[in-house]
């Protein structure tokens, strides 16, 4: 098999026109059928071909049909709404008691499982959590509890029915974004946390950024996360950093016919093409000589700055792989670490912040993980808040986070 590896930025836009000759669907299919576990019959479906889209016409019938409810507008803001208050539940939670430990055995064993490589034997505890998942979902599924959830669930299950799947294989088709959401919105919001809580003057002026958005009406403080993500520019930034500094995802697509791409490379049918975003995130001639640091403020537009090359930016994938579910994520994220700064006041248990190593990160997520624990003390702010009664809110928006260009209107 032939490996093609795309460094030049320039030719990014090339690769990612050929959404068919450069396909993604046939990879998305094949990883679905090791990670999901589904029976021989949903495994066909995965793969058929249907008039007018062609093969593998699964993965890309679906990302149409779940698009609506995942662009910025209503259906979205309702899955956003319940997500910020779910966040607030667990920030009062962690407010009112000490924090447990909760410990993932399914993300770990992963690869093992994309590469279908003797997965009962070297991915034991992953096989056995990722049926307590299915056993879940399946439950969930046959007490109809599908109709009472949001616009994307439904849409979601409606694309199952449409494309046959039936039974026990309706529950194991969600582990693909149980997959997604562990292991790439987890590590995210680690680092952007640690990164805004780890440096003093960062705290402060992040803190300032989301005590803005606040609105204080006696004991009361209401923090709308709408106005979070249209106003706190730094955090935001932060946001886009830890992207872009501890991204290690590659865009894959494979050749389905011979291609001369920018008319100058032959791709060979069946060659795989890969875009590894890390070379773009660390690219000189678009992030200047101080591309090996964290710099906060980085994404902080100013006229005084020029203008970074939006292709050479892959915290989110790009084309035909760009994540649907960016806003979501991001949106749960800000909302998460903008109402853990103005809540706590955090205090490193050693003499200084120790910045963990991914040495060890799993290859199958967009960010690496932390090879070990971060300890820290935590206890309610001692700010000019501590003791307010919280709400918090989400107004809604007809725009999304602007993490991208195709973000910004």
């Amino acid at each position: 098999m032939r490996l093609y590896i795309i460094n030049s930025t320039e030719l990014i836009p090339a690769v990612q026109r050929q959404v068919r000759i450069l396909d993604f669907a046939p990879l998305e299919a094949k990883a679905a059928m090791n990670v999901m576990g589904a029976s021989p019959k949903a495994r066909e479906i995965l793969v058929k071909e249907v008039e007018g889209v062609g093969k593998f016409s699964y993965p890309i019938l679906f990302d149409k049909a779940i698009h609506p409810t995942v662009t910025p507008g209503p259906k979205l803001d309702d899955i956003n709404r319940l997500s910020v208050q779910k966040v607030a539940e667990i920030i009062e939670t962690l407010a009112s008691q000490a924090p447990r430990a909760l410990k993932l055995k399914f993300e770990p064993g992963i690869i093992t499982l994309l590469l279908g490589f003797f997965p009962s034997l070297l991915a034991k505890e992953s096989l056995q959590a990722r049926e307590h998942i299915v056993d879940a979902f399946n439950d969930y599924f046959v007490s109809r509890g599908h109709e009472e959830g949001s616009a994307f669930v439904k849409a979601h299950y409606q694309h199952k029915i449409d494309q046959g799947i039936t039974g026990r294989d309706i529950a194991s088709f969600e582990i693909g974004g149980v997959v997604a959401i562990m292991s790439n919105t987890i590590p995210t919001a680690f680092w952007v946390l640690y990164h805004t809580i780890s440096d003093r003057d960062i705290l402060s002026e992040c803190r300032k950024e989301v005590i803005a958005c606040c609105e204080i009406s006696g004991d009361t403080c209401t923090l709308d996360i709408t106005q979070v993500k249209a106003s706190c520019s730094i955090l935001l930034s932060i946001l886009k950093e830890v992207l872009r500094y501890h991204g290690i995802g590659t865009s894959i697509r494979i050749a389905t016919e011979d291609h001369l791409l920018d008319g100058k490379h032959l791709l060979k049918k069946g060659g795989i093409v890969m875009i590894p975003g890390i070379v773009q995130h660390t690219s000189i001639p678009v992030y200047g000589d101080s591309v090996n640091e964290f710099q906060h403020r980085r994404f902080v537009g100013s006229p005084q700055r020029k203008r970074l090359n939006a292709l050479a930016f892959r915290g989110f994938g790009g084309g035909t792989t760009l994540c649907p579910g960016r806003h979501f994520a991001s949106t749960e994220i800000l909302a998460f670490v903008a109402l853990a700064i103005v809540r706590f006041d955090f205090e490193s248990t050693q003499d200084d912040w120790i910045f963990p190593t991914t040495l060890n990160a799993n290859m199958a997520g967009s960010v690496a993980q932390p090879d070990h624990d971060v300890e820290v003390r935590v206890s309610l702010t001692t700010s000019g808040l501590a003791g307010k009664t919280w709400n918090v809110v989400l107004s809604g928006s007809s725009e999304g986070v602007r993490i991208l260009d195709e973000d910004i209107r």
